[in-house]
């Protein structure tokens, strides 16, 4: 199993922010959490709205290893594509926010992502990062590296159709929000994303969504959008913003997790999380990490 961390963790905090919200996901300096002291006191409020999200993400985290079992959990954190930036400046240029609530929503997100990163060292989890590359691109890479063995990707963000496009046996995405799998298309999604663009990650259109649509199922159409030079162009750089960049196995990072049940069961108890640490519903959580071996 591979958890996109940017979309696991803020899906944790969809209780507090719009649906349609895109968040910038934070960039981590220090990645590797290591054993210490939880982080520095602050504001009451806050501190009760960061345990929410953090609470949030724990009881989300328990279903998806019940229903997948896996025998190996990786957690990927986003990296920097400076790469991507230097193909095209604006990109995710539209994922700044100005708004005062969003911006409050966005560093509430922010104080509680590393302390999710920092509490899961405790569980039987590999926390995988690559320092140039989005997480999209290390998930894709270690899929890759992984190519026969039995995968799931667990994320809601559509990009990772393009995984099942390149002919791995066995392959799921699934989407925790909509609660479904993803399903490719017959055309291909790489090219026909390249001609409709993508508002979330603010990559322009080159065409109307019906005439995306036709020229990737038309070979003619294509042929014809692709002889004019400011189009090869322009989906050129569209193709390498959308397309997953492969990524040497030595750059990936990886931290392996210490299944330390009593020290996440202190933490969670300091955090007041009383329904999951009450006598019957702490077994069920421990025992849900049992399939995981790896």
């Amino acid at each position: 199993m591979l958890i996109d961390a940017h979309n696991a963790m803020w899906r944790a905090s969809i209780g507090f922010a719009p649906k349609k919200e895109h968040v910038p996901p934070p960039v981590y300096d220090e990645w590797v959490m290591v054993p210490g002291p939880p982080s520095p006191p602050m504001e009451e409020e806050k501190r009760i709205e960061e345990f929410v999200l953090i609470f949030n993400f724990f009881r989300n985290l328990r279903p998806l290893i019940e229903q997948g079992a896996p025998d190996k959990c990786f957690f990927v954190l986003e990296g920097h594509p400076q790469f991507r930036y230097d193909l095209f400046a604006d990109y995710k240029a539209n994922r700044i926010i100005k708004n005062a609530s969003r911006k409050e929503q966005q560093e509430r997100f922010e104080r509680a992502a590393p302390e999710i990163i920092r509490l899961l060292q405790y569980l039987p989890i590999t926390i995988a990062r690559a320092a140039n590359y989005e997480a999209d691109d290390t998930i894709a890479s270690l899929c890759d590296n992984m190519k026969n063995e039995d995968l799931t990707v667990i994320s809601s963000d559509s990009d990772y159709i393009q995984l099942l496009q390149r002919g791995y046996p066995h392959l799921t995405i699934y989407n925790p929000i909509k609660k479904e799998v993803m399903v490719a298309p017959e055309y291909h999604y790489v090219a026909w994303k390249a001609l409709n663009g993508d508002k979330s990650d603010n990559i322009p259109a080159l065409l109307k969504p019906k005439k995306a649509l036709e020229a990737v199922n038309n070979p003619e159409a294509f042929r014809k959008f692709m002889e004019v030079e400011e189009n090869r162009a322009n989906f050129s750089i569209n193709r390498q913003l959308i397309e997953f960049r492969s990524i040497p196995e030595e750059e990936i990072e990886l931290k392996e997790g210490m299944r330390n049940f009593g020290a996440l069961k202190e933490e969670f108890r300091r955090m007041d999380f009383q329904s999951i640490i009450n006598d019957n519903s702490w077994e069920k959580y421990k025992k849900t990490f049992d399939c995981v071996r790896y």
